[in-house]
């Protein structure tokens, strides 16, 4: 039996190629969101691919009139990956402000109806929140002089949505994200929650951003790593390299922590020779079997079709 799966895409899957405006990257991104979710992925990597810049400036396809570099590319679909999990009352507190211009076609979009907080039986005695400090008096001297205080590290209150703030019956760390359970007033995992959770033990899936293909198996979000790694060829209608044919084809096995790579083998190819990995000739031997799903799919496409084949 499978207990998580990380799911690890391409920064390309929303780069110029594949995407002409922030409207398709934002749908590519609910795609893979939401299939994400239905089959309750607990880790997205993706692996920061670099983009050949073309020499003629003026065929370069841009977001909103600001160029998208691979690293913006990654960046723009984390956090955009990362919106479709949070509640809206949320949004502005998690997001910096130079982020959430990104969002203005992704808040239009429905809720994903999977996700725990949509469910009426777990909004009722659970909420998503982050903590906050609570406003300090400011207190002077007799002189008039303001007393410098410590900024204070830990919060009894949390943001639920609410317009007063909730109260907890201890203190915890200010800007955590947390599940709260409405009934006690005390901080419980989303696994405990909603009896699932993501990896590190975050609400729906954990995102995070491989600069190099071996971070993607180096620092895994789970600490007990993966059992087995297996490469979905999705994304190659651009390219006329052959993906990699020679590994096995997937069987179903007892699989606990299962890391499935959905890209083109040309951006597995490219990350791979941008660094050296000892003991390593060629990315094939980082993967142990191959899913095989119809050739020229999309990225988004591939992810819920090998999902719902494992």
């Amino acid at each position: 039996m499978t207990s998580s799966i990380t799911l690890c895409i391409p920064s390309s899957c929303i780069s110029r190629r594949s995407c002409k405006n922030l409207e398709q990257a934002t749908f590519t991104a609910y795609q893979i969101a939401r299939a994400a979710c239905t089959y309750n992925v607990g880790e997205i990597v993706i692996l920061d691919v670099p983009e050949t810049i073309e020499a003629e400036e003026s065929n370069k396809i841009k977001f909103e009139e600001k160029g998208i570099s691979a690293s913006d590319s990654s960046r723009i679909l984390a956090a955009l990956l990362q919106f479709f999990t949070t509640p809206s009352y949320l949004v502005k507190t998690v997001f910096q402000a130079s982020v959430i211009e990104y969002f203005k076609i992704a808040k239009k979009l429905p809720k994903i109806s999977t996700l725990p907080y949509m469910q009426n039986a777990a909004a009722s005695s659970f909420r998503e929140g982050i903590s906050i400090p609570k406003k300090s008096v400011v207190k002077k001297t007799a002189e008039g002089k303001v007393l410098k205080k410590k900024k204070p590290t830990t919060t009894k209150f949390v943001n639920i949505g609410d317009r007063k703030m909730l109260e907890l019956e201890e203190e915890i760390p200010i800007n955590t994200r947390v599940t709260v359970n409405m009934k006690t007033k005390r901080v419980v995992s989303p696994d405990d929650a909603y009896g699932k959770a993501g990896a590190l033990r975050t609400f729906g899936y954990h995102v995070r951003v491989a600069t190099k293909l071996s971070s993607v198996f180096t620092e895994p979000g789970y600490t007990e790593g993966y059992d087995r790694c297996i490469y979905v060829s999705s994304g190659d209608y651009f390219s006329n390299e052959q993906p990699a044919t020679e590994l096995p084809s997937y069987q179903k096995e007892t699989d606990k922590r299962l890391l499935l790579v959905v890209a083109k083998w040309n951006d597995i190819n490219k990350a791979f020779k941008s660094e050296t990995i000892e003991g390593v000739s060629e990315p094939k031997q980082m993967m142990d079997c191959r899913l095989e799903i119809p050739l020229g799919t999309r990225i988004e496409d591939g992810v819920l079709i090998s999902l719902a084949m494992l």
